[in-house]
C-alpha cells in the first residue's frame, strides 16, 4: 500500500513531456472498479483527442456527446506573455507617433482599435482552447510576430498620409494573424473530431477567420503609390465584425461558450497593464523634468504626487467596483467584455493626456522666466538703443544656456531681432517713459510709431524663440512636422515668422491634449459606471443608486470641462495655471471617497445625533453589560434582559453602530 502511494506521488511530480499536439479536452473517467467506490470519478486529460483506455462500446456514445474542455482559473504564462507584448507594442507607438494634431490623433485611435481587436481574437481562442504543446508554442510565436509587425509599421502609420509599404504591411499582418487563428481552431476541431455536435461552431469560427484573412489579403493590393486610398476603412469594419460574430458564435454551443472561462480576468489583466504603461509614461515625464534646471520645486513635487495618486486611485476604484465578479451570466459577460474596447481606448487616451499634463504644467511655470527678461523700457532715460540690445542679449543668452534651442534657425532669428533694436532712435526711450506722447499716435513725433512697432515685434520674436527652446528642452519639438507640412515657412527666418508658426502649432497641441485628455477622463468614469452596473451581483439599494448617479455626473462634468476649447481666452488662462492635472486628481479622490462612503452608516449616525440632542441615550452604549472579555469570547449571556444590541460587548456594539460587514462595493452595512 505504501509502495503504491509512493509510486503515485512520484508519477505526479514527474516532469510532463512536451508533445507535438496537446488536446484541450478533459473527461470524467470511472475508476470504481480499480480504486473502489470511495474514490469516485476523477478528471483526466485526453491526449491527441482520444483515450486508449476506453473500451470500444463507449466510442459510439462519444459521437453524440459534447466535449468538455480544460478550464483555467487564471491566465496561463503564454497568455500573460502575449499581453505584455500588447502593452509594450502600444507604448512604442506612443513614443514614435506623438499626437500633434487631429490627423495623428485619428491615426492613433485607429491603430489602437486594430491592435486591440487582434489581441481580442487571440484571447477568445486562448481562454477556451489554450494548451501547451510544440504546435501551440509555434502558433504563439506567429502571433507574437504579428505584434512585432505592428511595431514595424508604427512609425509611418498614418492613413491620411499613406506610405505604400506601411499600408500593405499592415494589411498582410492582419491577414497572417487571422490565418493563424483559423489553423488553431482547425487543430481544436481535429481534437474533437469524434464529437459531431462540436463541429458546427468550430467550422463557423474557422470560416470566419479564413474569410477575414482573404479580405485582408485582397485589400493589400488596393494600395497604390498613385493615390491615397480609403480602402483602409475595410480593416476596421472587418475587425469589428469579426469580434461581434465571434461573441455571437459563442452562444451556439457550450463548445464555444465563454461563460466558464477566465476571459474577464484577461480583461482585468490588460487593464492593469495599460495602467502600468501610464505609470511608465509618467516616470518618463519626470525624468524629462529632472534633466532641466530648477527641476524640483513645490509645484513639481505637488504635480508628481497628484499624477501618481490619480493612477493609483483609478486602479483601486476599478477593482473595488468589480470585486469578485469574474463570472457572470452569458449575455452580461459578453456586454461587459464588449464595453472594454471603448473603456480601454478611453483609458489609454486618458493616460496619454494625463501624463502630458505634468510636463505642460512644468513648462507653464518655467515660461514665466522667459517673460521676465530685461525690459527695454526700464531706465529708458539713461538707455540708448545699443544698450537695450546688449541688455536683452544678456537675458536671452542666459536663458539659452539652460534651455539650448533645437531649431537651427533660432540663432539667426534672435540676432536679427536684437539688431532691430539698434535701428530705433535713441530719442524714442525718454519719450516713452515720460509719457509725453498722446495715445493718438497720429500726433506723435515723427518716427515714433515705427519705433514702437519695431520694439514690439523684436520683443515678441525673442519671447517666442525662448518659448520654442523651452518646449524643445522638454521633448516637445514640432519643427519636423511644421517643415514637412509648410515647406516654404522655413524660409521666413529673419522676420521670425517660422518661430511664430512653430509656437502656434505647439500651443495648439497643448489645447488638443487638454481637450482629449479631459474627454477621455470623463468617458473612463462613465464607462466604469456602466461596467460596475453590469457586473453587480446584488440588488440595488437607494444609496448605491445615488452614489452611481453622483459619480456619473462627475464623469460628465469632467468631460464638459473640455468645452473651454471654444473659449480661447478662458482656455489660455486655465492652461497657464498648474491646476490642469490636480483637478482630475480631485475628481478621482471624490470618486474613491464616495465608493467607500456608507450611506446607511451616515443615516444611523445622524439618527443617533438627533436622539442625543433630544436627551435620549444611545443604544448599545450606556446599557451595555460590563462583562469580562473572556465571557464575550465564549458567547456568555447574563440574562434574557439583555438582547439584541443590549447583549453585545462594547466592541460589538461599536462595530454594528458604524455598520459592520461590507457590501459588494466595500461599504460597511
Amino acid at each position: 500500500m505504501l509502495e503504491d502511494d509512493f509510486d503515485r506521488q512520484h508519477h505526479q511530480h514527474q516532469h510532463k513531456k512536451l508533445r507535438i499536439f496537446s488536446s484541450p479536452l478533459v473527461r470524467r473517467t470511472s475508476r470504481l472498479s480499480q480504486r473502489g467506490p470511495a474514490h469516485g470519478g476523477s478528471w483526466r486529460r485526453i491526449e491527441d483527442g482520444h483515450d486508449e483506455s476506453n473500451s470500444e462500446h463507449h466510442r459510439h456514445d462519444q459521437d453524440y456527446d459534447l466535449p468538455q474542455f480544460q478550464r483555467y482559473e487564471e491566465p496561463t504564462l503564454l497568455e500573460i506573455f502575449y499581453d505584455l507584448f500588447f502593452a509594450a507594442n502600444y507604448n512604442v507607438f506612443n513614443d514614435t507617433q506623438q499626437v500633434t494634431g487631429q490627423t495623428k490623433f485619428k491615426a492613433s485611435v485607429g491603430y489602437f482599435c486594430l491592435l486591440w481587436l487582434t489581441w481580442f481574437q487571440v484571447a477568445l481562442f486562448d481562454v477556451r482552447y489554450v494548451t501547451d504543446s510544440l504546435f501551440a508554442r509555434a502558433t504563439r510565436a506567429i502571433q507574437l510576430g504579428v505584434l512585432v509587425g505592428f511595431v514595424v509599421v508604427a512609425p509611418k502609420f498614418n492613413p491620411k498620409d499613406q506610405d505604400l509599404d506601411t499600408m500593405r504591411a499592415m494589411s498582410l499582418i492582419l491577414c497572417f494573424s487571422r490565418a493563424c487563428l483559423a489553423v488553431e481552431y482547425a487543430s481544436t476541431l481535429w481534437h474533437v473530431r469524434r464529437y459531431k455536435k462540436a463541429h458546427l461552431p468550430l467550422y463557423l469560427q474557422i470560416g470566419l477567420h479564413a474569410a477575414a484573412s482573404a479580405v485582408y489579403l485582397g485589400v493589400t493590393f488596393r494600395f497604390t503609390s498613385e493615390k491615397q486610398s480609403r480602402v483602409y476603412m475595410t480593416w476596421y469594419f472587418i475587425a469589428g465584425g469579426e469580434a461581434i460574430l465571434s461573441l455571437l458564435l459563442s452562444n451556439l454551443s457550450s463548445v464555444a461558450s465563454l461563460t466558464k472561462t477566465h476571459l474577464m480576468k484577461r480583461m482585468t489583466l490588460l487593464t492593469v497593464m495599460i495602467m502600468g504603461e501610464g505609470i511608465q509614461q509618467l516616470a518618463k515625464e519626470v525624468v524629462t523634468i529632472v534633466k532641466n534646471p530648477t527641476a524640483w520645486d513645490p509645484t513639481t513635487i505637488g504635480l508628481v504626487t497628484a499624477g501618481t495618486t490619480t493612477i493609483y486611485l483609478v486602479f483601486l476604484v476599478y477593482f473595488d467596483w468589480l470585486r469578485d465578479s469574474f463570472y457572470l451570466p452569458r449575455l452580461r459577460q459578453q456586454l461587459w467584455t464588449s464595453l472594454h474596447l471603448p473603456f480601454h481606448l478611453a483609458l489609454v487616451l486618458f493616460m496619454q493626456g494625463f501624463t502630458q499634463y505634468l510636463l505642460w504644467s512644468k513648462i507653464t511655470v518655467q515660461a514665466e522666466r522667459a517673460l521676465s527678461i530685461a525690459d527695454p523700457f526700464d531706465d529708458a532715460k539713461e538707455m540708448t538703443s545699443l544698450k537695450v540690445r546688449d541688455s536683452m542679449n544678456a537675458s536671452v543668452q542666459a536663458f539659452f544656456q539652460d534651455y539650448p534651442p533645437k531649431i537651427l534657425s533660432t540663432v539667426e532669428t534672435v540676432n536679427q531681432a536684437l539688431n532691430n533694436f539698434t535701428t530705433i532712435s535713441n530719442s524714442f526711450w525718454p519719450l516713452l517713459v515720460n509719457g509725453t506722447v498722446p495715445s493718438d499716435l497720429s500726433s506723435a513725433p515723427p518716427g515714433y510709431e515705427a519705433d514702437l512697432a519695431t520694439t514690439n515685434d523684436a520683443f515678441v520674436t525673442l519671447i517666442i524663440a525662448m518659448y520654442n527652446a523651452l518646449f524643445a528642452a522638454f521633448g516637445i519639438n514640432l519643427e519636423e512636422d511644421v517643415s514637412h507640412k509648410y515647406p516654404t515657412a522655413a524660409k521666413e527666418v529673419k522676420d521670425g515668422g517660422y518661430q511664430v508658426l512653430i509656437y502656434s502649432k505647439t500651443w495648439q497641441r497643448y489645447n488638443l491634449v487638454f481637450a482629449y485628455g479631459y474627454i477621455a477622463a470623463g468617458c473612463t468614469i462613465v464607462l466604469m459606471v456602466l461596467l460596475t452596473i453590469i457586473a453587480r451581483t446584488t440588488p440595488f439599494k437607494p444609496w448605491p443608486i445615488a452614489r452611481l448617479a453622483i459619480i456619473l455626473l462627475l464623469g460628465l462634468g469632467t468631460g464638459l470641462v473640455a468645452t473651454l476649447w471654444y473659449d480661447k481666452e478662458k482656455l489660455d488662462v486655465f492652461l497657464g495655471t498648474p491646476w490642469v492635472l490636480p483637478t482630475i486628481t480631485f475628481v478621482w479622490a471624490a470618486i474613491f471617497i464616495l465608493t467607500h462612503l456608507n450611506g446607511q452608516g451616515i443615516k444611523r449616525n445622524r439618527d443617533r445625533l438627533r436622539r442625543r440632542k433630544a436627551g435620549g441615550s444611545l443604544r448599545g452604549e450606556a446599557d451595555v453589560a460590563m462583562t469580562p472579555s473572556s465571557q464575550w469570547s465564549h458567547g456568555h449571556k447574563e440574562s434574557t434582559a439583555y438582547r439584541g444590541s443590549e447583549a453585545q460587548s462594547p466592541s460589538q456594539a461599536l462595530y454594528h453602530s458604524v455598520g459592520g460587514g461590507r457590501n459588494e462595493y466595500g461599504d460597511r452595512k
